[in-house]
């Protein structure tokens, strides 16, 4: 069985940030690429992001920026963004040196074009709902779970054993779950923390 040097192509248009690219599933040799660089801009619409965020983020998070979802943390705000194609162009431009004699004109140099927007929306992350499951226990779990206080007392402390022994019956099929959803929070809330 002889082995082809052409690529080959899914029958799926391309979903990504530059268009007229596709997946390939096999590359020819090397001889016949060239190596080159291309710049993409992409310019990313926050929407209606609450205004103080955007100011007080000292870093964000970019992820999937060429996927068909990609997701940005900004201080611990989730969202989720879409890729648009644009009507017509986006001019970008950089700010430059303000003018010494008169500051109050801003200089803009002009730097490149752009046809591609990524429009973002604040999301909230769930965790997935195992087979079986309903998803209003979910719910229920993680109401109860926001709504318990940060830290407990003293006296929960020395209360705790005592009603543990008293409630020594079976746990039925849904409390189990709802155990297990609440330690999967816990592991999710741990995850993102150290993220």
């Amino acid at each position: 069985m002889a082995s082809s040097s052409a690529a080959t192509f899914p029958s799926s248009p391309s979903l990504g940030l530059c268009p007229g690219y596709r997946h390939v599933e096999q590359f020819g040799p090397d001889e016949e690429y060239e190596d080159e660089v291309e710049d993409f801009y992409v310019t990313l619409d926050l929407g209606a992001v609450e205004p103080t965020l955007i100011p007080s983020s000292s870093t964000y998070r970019l992820i999937g920026l060429d996927t068909p979802t990609p997701f940005m943390q900004l201080s611990g705000t989730v969202l989720q963004g879409r890729h648009e194609s644009l009507l017509g162009t986006e001019l970008l431009f950089v700010e430059g040196k303000a003018d010494a004699q008169d500051r109050s004109k801003r200089h803009l140099s002009f730097t490149s074009t752009t046809e591609q927007r990524i429009r973002f929306k604040e999301v909230q992350l769930r965790p997935k709902v195992p087979a079986g499951v309903d998803s209003a226990v979910i719910d229920r779990t993680l109401e109860r779970k926001e709504s318990e206080p940060a830290t407990s007392t003293q006296k929960d402390h020395e209360t705790a054993p005592r009603l543990h022994t008293q409630s020594r019956r079976k746990k039925t099929r849904t409390e189990r779950r709802e155990v297990e959803l609440m330690q999967f929070r816990g592991h999710l809330d741990t995850f993102l923390d150290n993220v």
